[in-house]
């Protein structure tokens, strides 16, 4: 178990994935690559085309930093961790997780978008049903 993928979102469900990404990590040495899906929540809609681009550029470079704060905050773990990023949910998901050797993804039960009356995301019943690797679902604390 080297390598960890942690979809992450800015939620709830992100930060108890990454808090059991890290116990994870800590005992088997492992990696843990923070993904964000960027620009999933932004509506470029009546946008030119360059507008549009601006915007991405902007919401990419804003997520970027955040991820190295969090990136930072979790340096005295000496765990090792990288940051990706992807235009797509599941499918950008599975395939970083294929290509780049991924043991276990560790992912909230939901995302962005709530719905907490289900009983599983979209996106994480997505991963789990189609992951070739391992997939752990964190519930965020009540």
């Amino acid at each position: 178990m080297k390598n960890i993928l942690v979809p992450y979102d800015f939620t709830n469900f992100a930060d108890a994935a990454l808090k059991k990404a890290i116990e994870i990590a800590k005992k088997f040495d492992s990696k843990i690559t923070l993904f964000n899906v960027i620009g999933s929540n932004t509506d470029t809609t009546g946008m030119s085309w360059s507008r549009a681009q601006e915007v991405h550029d902007e919401v990419e470079k804003q997520v970027t930093n955040d991820l190295n704060k969090i990136k930072e905050s979790i340096k005295d773990t000496d765990i090792s961790v990288e940051i990706r990023h992807n235009p797509s949910t599941i499918d950008g998901i599975l395939s970083f997780a294929d290509t780049d050797k991924i043991d276990l993804i560790v992912m909230g039960s939901h995302g962005r978008s709530g719905f907490k009356k289900l009983v599983l995301g979209s996106v994480a019943s997505g991963v789990i049903a189609k992951a070739n690797c391992s997939v752990f679902i964190a519930k965020s604390p009540k």
